[in-house]
């Protein structure tokens, strides 16, 4: 297989994954401390020196391997997934998840740590690093580093812990980048209906909707078609859409051309997400 996907680039038949890698570039990653459901990562980095250290060394990594990395220091851009009134099912409290999706990032990593009991004396620190895709919050990878046992020293412990951690974890997003570059770049689409609607004009939107999702995508998976939202993750080719506000052009365009009862409006844009709302005219 490898040998014909050689050949296959050879010809120019398919694009190289290298070329596509260039012409996407490398995805963008937000780092913030794991912390229970209802609860502000953004606080946690604020509050705890050994989480803030932590993210610093994690961005310094990155950043030094050409990265491009999202360390947010305030909780905004949240209130337009509020407005969408999106359905997150059980990530309805989970802040990282809506922050890497209100920000773009294509990646976020939560990290955790605890400090341990090493004998005579010492401690130890203990730190999971996770790996997710920020559109469907999958998870990548999960590692635990480990520091050596000292006395005192803590955040030299923690830089430890999180270099034996980070390396193994960002093996497992760069195979996941690989191969998602194939299939183009990846958006996440999600238009809100209005309840004006009648059920007649719901679904003439939702078909103007997918018509318009079908033609210019390479490929889409289809997460939640209802009444009131359409879900759809994308993706499309890096020539024609390497920006975000090209996929929402477009979209507006063949809605407006297919004279539906609805207006297709903006709610937020950014490099990831294109967040719209379809309003009665």
């Amino acid at each position: 297989k490898e040998l014909l996907t050689k050949d296959l680039e050879a010809r120019n038949i398919i694009a190289a994954r290298a070329d596509l890698a260039e012409t996407i570039g490398n995805p963008f990653i937000m780092v913030l401390p794991s912390v229970q459901k209802g609860k502000s990562p953004i606080d946690a980095l604020r509050t705890n020196p050994a989480y803030k250290h932590a993210a610093s060394v994690v961005e310094s990594y990155l950043t030094a391997r050409q990265y491009d990395v999202i360390v947010p220091q305030q909780q905004e851009s949240l209130e337009s997934l509020n407005e969408a009134q999106m359905d997150l099912g059980d990530r309805e409290e989970d802040y990282a998840y809506q922050l890497a999706l209100s920000i773009g990032s294509d990646v976020y990593i939560e990290f955790s740590g605890i400090q341990e009991d090493a004998g005579y004396g010492t401690k130890k620190y203990a730190l999971t690093v996770k790996a997710f895709e920020t559109t469907t919050a999958r998870l990548l990878g999960t590692e635990t580093g480990y520091s050596q046992g000292r006395k005192g020293e803590l955040m030299v412990s923690v830089e430890e812990a999180m270099n034996d951690a980070i390396d193994k974890v960002l093996a497992r997003v760069t195979e996941y980048w690989k191969k998602d570059v194939k299939r183009g770049i990846q958006y996440k689409l999600i238009i809100n209906l209005s309840t004006d609607f009648d059920e007649d004009e719901v679904e003439e939107i939702q078909f103007a909707l997918m018509d318009a999702i079908e033609d210019m995508s390479k490929s889409s998976k289809e997460n939640i078609v209802t009444n009131q939202t359409v879900d759809y993750l994308l993706w499309c080719d890096p020539k024609k859409y390497n920006k975000s506000s090209k996929v929402y052009r477009y979209v507006k365009k063949y809605f407006k051309d297919e004279d539906t009862s609805g207006t297709l409006r903006r709610i937020n844009v950014n490099r990831k997400m294109i967040l719209l709302k379809v309003d009665y005219e």
